[in-house]
């Protein structure tokens, strides 16, 4: 059953903001972006936000992220851990150091923030990522309500909340039949696809504790919307001890998208392109492909024919810029405003790394994905693109024994991705994915399942 459909309007909620939310999003790109768009959905509710960030981060979402909301405030804590620009090459040391050293400086804050809270002031609610397992313990010793946000696929979710249940009577083997169970609510994913990142004791002692953290805060958010994920999400919901759900989602800039696009030189470009002819590509901000793909990756792109934009690292354009030799059909851009691109209507195609906010932004853009995963959940992401959602197609399907995807694959993948219509081999992905755009949309429309759904939680939160 879905939670209380009981419709709040949002207007009622502004006048009368029923709580004050201090946000604390883990420190990465992925996690921080998703965050602050809770933020700006929160903030046309009439909801205040604090959101608490190193200072490195600060100044990064500063210099992103000059026009946010009036009622969101970004507060700092001292550099307490690694920075963000070295966060890919000891990930497990810069985890580690989230988890030892942000926690006391986030405790003194928001106890200086609870110290200058009058009595008469809203209900303080801290909305904590999933991956900082310290910090709805720490609310609660200040008796302060708190919840978990999940910035990834509730699928991902279930599966982890599902394997904390089965860890004490298995073996955890390779073969253990453990790992060929279904996900709850889901008939395509088996245990089997969260072996890798379960496979260490570390892993599964960390999740382990963000899932009974999970379990004792009033609810868990996730970025998703409900029709995406309904099955799981119902599954999450009859749980006896499950918390309260909500999908709230697509947690993504879309508030943003009437603003008037910075003067960059890749819209005066993108508006000569014909419609639907363009590909973007982007495989995100942390992990890398190994340069031997990325060499693959260039050529195959430059192979195809086809017109791309790719976003690209500065530091990969030296490596990039010469494979590609005098072909004029690609543009490199360090960055660009990933949604807007996507909403373009030039843009017909996404070559992603599958991280979910750019699933959740091809989703809302309405464009068919060719997959490539690098690690993290962006494999169990990929597989939900192909063969849950059927809007994509994968090229890790297209690895050889050596791990290389081939110039002359790709380049036919893409070829396939970006034909103009509905073909017989290309399996109505891109009729798919225009129903899954008009879905996301309607999930935040004024009833829509994402707008009740985060009207009942702000009631949750003062009931």
């Amino acid at each position: 059953m879905r939670p209380d459909q009981t419709i709040m309007a949002d207007a009622a909620l502004a006048d009368h903001p029923p709580c004050r939310v201090v946000a604390l999003p883990y420190p990465g790109r992925g996690h921080v972006n998703a965050m602050l768009s809770l933020c700006r959905l929160l903030a046309a509710r009439g909801v205040a936000t604090t959101v608490i960030l190193t200072e490195e981060w600060v100044g990064l979402v500063g210099a992103a992220e000059p026009l946010l909301p009036a009622c969101v405030r970004l507060t700092a804590i001292p550099n307490v851990i690694p920075s963000e620009h070295g966060r890919a090459a000891d990930y497990p040391g810069f985890s580690d150091a989230v988890n030892t050293r942000m926690e006391a400086p986030v405790q003194r804050l928001l106890e200086e923030m609870l110290q200058l809270q009058s009595p008469d002031m809203a209900v303080v609610v801290v909305v904590a990522d999933f991956l900082l397992q310290w910090a709805v313990p720490m609310a609660f010793k200040r008796a302060v309500k708190a919840c978990t946000f999940c910035p990834f696929s509730a699928t991902n979710f279930a599966a982890l909340y599902h394997f904390e249940r089965l860890m004490a009577g298995s073996s955890l083997g390779v073969e253990d039949p453990m790992w060929d169970q279904f996900i709850p609510g889901q008939t395509c994913l088996t245990m089997r696809e969260f072996q890798p990142i379960l496979s260490g004791e570390a892993s599964r002692v960390r999740f382990k504790a963000r899932i009974r953290s999970a379990r004792a805060g009033q609810c868990v958010l996730f970025s998703s919307f409900y029709e995406l994920e309904a099955g799981v999400m119902d599954s999450l919901s009859s749980e006896p001890s499950s918390p309260r759900v909500y999908s709230i989602g697509p947690c993504i800039p879309y508030t943003t998208l009437g603003e008037e696009p910075r003067d960059e030189y890749y819209w005066a470009w993108l508006d000569t392109q014909p419609a639907g002819s363009v590909l973007y590509v982007s495989l995100g901000s942390f992990l890398s492909l190994p340069p031997s793909q990325l060499a693959e990756l260039a050529m195959g792109l430059a192979a195809s024919g086809v017109k791309f934009m790719w976003a690209l690292h500065d530091q990969a354009h030296s490596q990039v810029r010469p494979l590609l030799g005098g072909n004029g059909n690609g543009v490199l851009v360090p960055w660009c405003d990933q949604l807007k691109v996507l909403c373009h209507p030039s843009v017909g195609g996404f070559l992603t790394h599958c991280g979910m906010n750019s699933v959740l932004e091809a989703v809302f853009a309405g464009v068919p994905m060719l997959t490539l995963p690098i690690g993290m959940d962006q494999p169990t992401n990929s597989r939900l693109v192909v063969d849950v959602w059927k809007i994509g197609y994968s090229l890790k399907e297209k690895m050889q024994p050596d791990g290389i995807i081939t110039r002359e694959a790709i380049a036919r993948a893409v070829e396939t991705l970006m034909s103009s219509s509905d073909l017989p081999q290309s399996n109505g992905v891109r009729s798919r994915a225009l129903l899954w755009r008009d879905a996301s949309r309607s999930a935040i429309q004024e009833g829509g399942s994402s707008s009740t759904d985060l009207n009942s939680f702000l009631r949750c939160m003062i009931s």
